[in-house]
């Protein structure tokens, strides 16, 4: 097993996506099997677990944007709550490691990793799905999208990790949001996009 870095397009070429002030943002959740289990080396659908790339392109060519990690999430319009402000556990064959606000931290190699897994059993056995098990969370954790600041024409990309509803349905009144900062006036720009997504059975 290897860690395969995020490959992505412009903020602009995906379908949901949105310029306001010089700064684009995109987002794509990404649906397919296929494609899920060969960025991340496990199913994360068949957990139950949204994978959503998000893409920020500055393309001002004077103002810089800060785009805040905690300020990206999915906003359940239902009930009012985005994904970041969950807490879960996630469970190895290592133990328990908790998550706050979406993120977990894990120690690799001395260092605390973020890690954005909300409510998913890791159970792996054995030496070799250890180290399968520690990839598999480095993975997640090295893809995600972190706070970024954006000078002019820097470009930053990441996933979001969506704990999916049981009732499907409820998909319809979920939407990806993002708010940019501009540092140098305080003013924030608010994103938007509506979670249209068929779900393999």
């Amino acid at each position: 097993m290897h860690v395969a870095p995020i490959t992505s397009g412009s903020a602009d070429s995906y379908v949901e996506h949105e310029q306001i002030d010089g700064l684009v943002v995109g987002v794509r959740p990404m649906t397919d099997k296929a494609e899920v289990k060969e960025t991340f080396k496990i199913d994360l659908l068949d957990k139950g677990l949204l994978p959503i790339l998000v893409v920020a392109e500055n393309k001002s060519p004077t103002v810089s944007f800060i785009i805040p990690r905690e300020k990206v999430g999915v906003l359940d319009n239902a009930t009012g709550i985005t994904s970041a402000s969950q807490r879960k556990k996630v469970t190895s064959s290592s133990g328990e490691v908790m998550a706050n606000t979406g993120a977990v931290l894990v120690g690799l190699g001395g260092y605390a990793l973020p890690l954005a897994v909300i409510g998913m059993p890791l159970e792996f056995t054995g030496m070799q799905k250890q180290s399968n098990a520690s990839i598999i969370e480095f993975n997640l954790a090295d893809n995600e999208f972190y706070t970024h600041t954006l000078g002019p024409g820097d470009k930053a990309q990441g996933f979001i990790y969506y704990q999916l509803p049981k009732d499907a349905a409820a998909l319809s009144n979920c939407h990806v949001v993002a708010e940019a900062k501009n540092p140098a006036t305080g003013e924030t720009t608010a994103f938007d996009f509506p979670l249209n997504i068929n779900l393999p059975k």
